[in-house]
């Protein structure tokens, strides 16, 4: 169910025409301010989306490059708790023109713009797929109740007669 009150993916789309027509090596560069809850697809939203690409004409296309700070509603993987995940998008892309699968996946259309959209969410779903806690001190869910522990289980004190190397040894003659 998506959510109210977001900006449309539609903002994502660039009319590029103006640097198609230029020659290769013509750049501009290209600020992002999204500070509010944006769709990327039918399924995902990022809360903001901020930072700037380079647009870099070259023979084959347009190269899009640059580093853009992303936010996104996720469950965190210890507590399971939502929390807002912040992370860095490093993109370098080669957008085609005309399209050519053997140059990029990626191409613009014949009235010369360019959907990010599609770029952003594989993007997206490659950073979703790493593990994301929301604190470092995050103590995590109880293995007896499911219930999220107050603080971080500490290990038993540790014998000191015991090589601290061999010590993990221990729990096999408790």
């Amino acid at each position: 169910m998506a959510p109210n009150g977001y900006l449309k993916q539609k903002l994502l789309r660039l009319q590029l025409g103006y640097l198609l027509a230029e020659g290769p090596g013509s750049a501009r560069v290209i600020p992002l301010e999204l500070p509010q809850l944006l769709q990327i697809d039918h399924d995902l939203y990022l809360e903001s989306l901020t930072g700037s690409l380079t647009l870099t004409r070259t023979k084959d296309g347009i190269l899009v490059q640059g580093q853009l700070q992303a936010v996104h509603a996720r469950e965190c993987d210890r507590c399971l708790e939502p929390f807002e995940h912040a992370f860095i998008l490093n993109l370098a892309e080669l957008f085609s023109s005309p399209p050519d699968a053997s140059k990029s996946v990626f191409s613009i259309s014949s009235s010369g713009e360019v959907d990010l959209a599609p770029l952003l969410r594989e993007e997206i779903l490659i950073e979703a797929s790493f593990r994301a806690v929301c604190d470092a001190n995050c103590p995590g869910l109880s293995a007896e109740t499911g219930l999220k522990l107050e603080s971080a289980p500490s290990p038993a004190p540790a014998d000191p007669s015991i090589d601290p190397r061999m010590a993990v040894l221990q729990q096999y003659f408790d």
